[in-house]
């Protein structure tokens, strides 16, 4: 009997190790779940009214989510969801070059709202058109995302 206490006792060891790896590596990908990966589109359309045009831009798209895009003007970063309809700001210091792409947190507080209206989203033929206007500041953003080429398809 001596001899299967020491194998209980390792069966016990191994299953709660088992359990702590099972619960603790979950928590960890939900850390990096709370980053967004955003792809730079080169190709992109902003056009702005209500201010005078900022000296540099770029437009982002998240690699996950098609339809949040983020919008860079001088020092300002915005991201418009328009499967939510919300606009949020985010700090320079929240958006971060790794490699090609881009990274930012998840702005899921309403601290970082920025007050909209007049959402549309659609599909204008070669592109996908958003726009949106920030209530607070008179601004109206209108943002076109090229379509991908269909290369499967032949041209006649």
């Amino acid at each position: 009997m001596k001899a299967g206490v020491p194998c209980r006792f390792s069966i016990s060891v191994m299953v709660i190790l088992a359990l702590t790896v099972a619960v603790i590596v979950p928590l960890a990908g939900a850390r990096e779940g709370d980053k967004i990966n955003w792809k730079p589109i080169g190709d992109a359309i902003l056009k702005i009214t209500g201010r005078k045009p900022p000296k540099t831009w770029n437009v982002y798209q998240d690699e996950k989510k098609k339809e949040r895009v983020l919008v860079e003007m001088d020092n300002r970063y915005l991201i418009l969801d328009a499967k939510t309809k919300q606009v949020y700001e985010i700090t320079a210091a929240n958006f971060q070059p790794h490699g090609k792409i881009y990274q930012s947190a998840n702005p899921t507080s309403n601290e970082n709202a920025v007050p909209s209206t007049g959402w549309d989203r659609r599909d204008i033929g070669p592109a996908e058109r958003i726009q949106v206007e920030l209530t607070k500041e008179d601004i109206s953003l209108d943002v076109e995302l090229p379509h991908p080429l269909d290369l499967r398809t032949p041209v006649h």
